[in-house]
């Protein structure tokens, strides 16, 4: 009869204890290892790597201690980022920066205003909204160039600060270009066709004179062309802008040329050889019509119908 007796062979189990007793092994010898711990272990290969690589090389240990020093700032950063907390940080910085700054001087104790004329210096000082003793650095140069430019003499504006003390500004003033009447005000103007609003028109009474209803926008342009013709420009008392379309030159005398739409320039030319040819300023007459291309409508002072038509026709 067969005997059942024990197996001698014992399996037998180890366990890792703790450090240093050597890696776990389960049933057959097979090793036991979680699941965290390839990660971890290669993290810490890596590191002491650096580490022992650091040890001997002087550059390795500066780019060791740089590389640490930059992810421990960019650890801060990022919790203080996500606790909501780089706002009050940054207040904090800036507080700190201006005591130590105006500790040093960096404040205002001199304005200077350069360039001017009509406009008030008080008035400028007014605009810039700084006073003796305020931070250097609080003022926003952008918003006080705009203050002082919307002053109505003022056509640019620029302003500067000058360390440690100082604020400098520097002042184009608008220069009066003609006088403009419409709807029975009369307003100087500058030669972009913008109102000086405190402008006295009486004071520059000597200025030409632009009449009707968009006739400021385009007063340059006119004048610019009556400048080229002497004889006329010296006779002119104003010009009227008719329709917001074309111009009537009135005369000192009280005679008036009307200059087409297109091309007055080119009309203005044909009068001058007409003039030359016939003498029309030496008549008497109320009204010169250029407006037709090719054709001189005179009417004279003592008649309501004009004698002179087609002046083409006339010198054939």
């Amino acid at each position: 009869m067969a005997k059942i007796g024990h197996n001698n062979d014992k399996t037998q189990f180890t366990a890792n204890n703790g450090p240093g007793r050597g890696p776990a092994r389960g049933i057959g010898g097979v090793r036991r290892v979680s699941p965290l711990k390839p990660g971890l272990r290669g993290a810490r290969n890596w590191a002491t790597a650096q580490i022992r690589g650091a040890s001997y090389s002087r550059q390795k240990f500066t780019r060791l201690v740089v590389s640490g020093t930059i992810l421990a700032v960019a650890i801060v950063w990022g919790g203080l980022w996500l606790g909501g907390f780089t706002p009050h940080v940054a207040a904090g910085f800036d507080r700190m920066t201006k005591h130590r700054l105006v500790s040093m001087g960096f404040v205002v104790k001199y304005v200077d205003v350069v360039g001017e004329g009509r406009v008030r210096e008080d008035k400028v000082r007014e605009m810039l909204g700084v006073r003796a003793g305020d931070y250097l650095f609080d003022m926003d140069i952008k918003n006080a160039q705009e203050r002082i430019q919307s002053l109505s003499w003022v056509e640019t504006a620029v302003v500067r600060r000058l360390w440690p003390n100082r604020v400098v500004v520097h002042i184009n003033e608008r220069r009066p270009y003609a006088l403009w009447q419409n709807n029975q005000k009369i307003r100087v103007i500058d030669s972009a066709g913008l109102v000086i609003l405190t402008a006295d028109a009486h004071e520059f009474s000597d200025l030409p004179f632009v009449v009707g209803s968009g006739a400021a926008e385009n007063a340059q342009n006119v004048w610019d062309i009556l400048q080229t013709h002497p004889d006329i420009l010296a006779r002119t008392e104003a010009v009227v802008y008719v329709g917001k379309r074309r111009w009537d030159i009135v005369f000192k005398d009280g005679l008036r040329i009307l200059l087409p739409e297109q091309n007055p320039a080119a009309a203005l030319q044909r009068f001058d050889t007409y003039n030359r040819e016939h003498d029309l300023l030496g008549l008497d007459l109320q009204r010169i019509d250029m407006r037709v291309r090719g054709r001189l409508t005179l009417l004279p002072n003592s008649a309501d119908e004009p004698i002179v038509q087609k002046q083409r026709q006339k010198r054939a």
